[in-house]
């Protein structure tokens, strides 16, 4: 497990050597600079989050560091709500999140230590309103994603595939699918490494029934449709390049593409940074200066140049607005940003 959670915040830590280009963003035509407006959440109540996302009116922002996890913020009423969740074991406690997402008014992460998929309601947030165990279904499910009360949906160390449907009620695994980036990259190494290397953001879209997954190294994105869980089948893969490492250490020259990837009904998003650690303006940095507009079929729409970086991103799902949230090298604080997609 220690590995696991190594492998998960690594990207904060180890510091790159050399300088490389991705080239997804390429395919995009129309590329336009846009600055971020500052959301009027209090500098003070941030504490050092590593996730963000957002439900109809509120934002939630994740911290793995401190001593709790949660902390709430009404944008519609530009209101700071409060921080939850202790860390521990307890039945109200988190472990470490892995992943954190909105469906509804509830917020969800996967608990990877106590291998759960928790919910907590924005208006009630000072408890875990349920909980799915999900101990016996595979000894290495890495990130765990909600797909409607009976399914979710799980990376991890599977056979020959990324992904896998998990069903809620009887604990066990429906299908594995999905593609990794290319055979070759299959064939020289074992499912843990795979998985760990690739280190996959998702975003499953209900209203769309569709998902994308793109790996932080190398650079690959793949959008799935999800209307059949017993056969999900690929739209569209993207990408040509793999990650790069040198044994189990992450190489020099490794390429840090999508930093996170969020959604609503009309886009899918992405974060991209697209170059190796050492391009970074500093140490400290580890994040994304590009959001890569798609539709749900994998379709290029357009890209936005950010004046910073950023560490995550959340799409509000009743608007064309996404938030981010970025570190202020020279101030230490952090801060939460908007964009309008429009």
């Amino acid at each position: 497990m220690k590995r696991t959670i190594i492998s998960f915040i690594i990207p904060f830590l180890i510091p790159s050597m050399a300088i490389c280009q991705g080239q997804v963003f390429i395919e995009f035509h129309d590329n336009i600079n846009q600055k971020a407006k500052v959301v009027h959440f209090p500098k003070r109540e941030i504490l050092n989050p590593i996730m963000i996302a957002c439900s109809s009116h509120v934002i939630a922002l994740s911290d793995i560091f401190k001593p709790t996890f949660l902390s709430l913020y009404d944008y519609s009423k530009e209101a700071f709500i409060g921080h939850y969740l202790q860390k521990g074991m307890g039945p109200d406690d988190v472990s470490m999140m892995t992943t954190f997402k909105s469906h509804g008014d509830e917020f969800y992460f996967w608990d990877i230590n106590k291998c759960a998929l928790s919910f907590v309601k924005a208006d009630a947030p000072d408890h875990i309103a349920r909980s799915i165990s999900f101990t016996k279904v595979h000894p290495n499910l890495l990130k765990v994603y909600k797909i409607s009360e009976d399914r979710s949906l799980a990376t991890g160390a599977f056979p020959n595939s990324p992904f896998a449907i998990l069903d809620n009620t009887s604990n066990s695994i429906i299908k594995f699918f999905g593609v990794y980036p290319y055979d070759d990259f299959d064939n020289k190494l074992t499912d843990k490494d795979k998985a760990n290397q690739c280190s996959w953001y998702i975003h499953y879209e209900p209203s769309k029934m569709k998902m994308v997954a793109a790996a932080l190294s190398g650079e690959f994105i793949t959008f799935y449709d999800m209307k059949d869980l017993n056969n999900p089948t690929l739209i569209k893969k993207k990408g040509n390049l793999l990650p790069a490492y040198n044994g189990s250490r992450v190489s020099p020259d490794n390429i840090y593409s999508f930093i996170d990837v969020t959604g609503n009904s009309k886009y899918c998003v992405a974060l991209y940074w697209g170059k190796t650690r050492k391009e970074f303006p500093h140490p400290d940095l580890f994040g994304g200066n590009k959001l890569l507009i798609y539709d749900w079929n994998g379709n290029p729409i357009k890209t936005i140049q950010l004046n910073h970086i950023y560490i995550g991103i959340a799409a509000a799902p009743n608007s064309e607005k996404v938030f981010l949230v970025r570190k202020d090298i020279e101030t230490k604080d952090f801060l939460i940003e908007s964009i309008d997609l429009k």
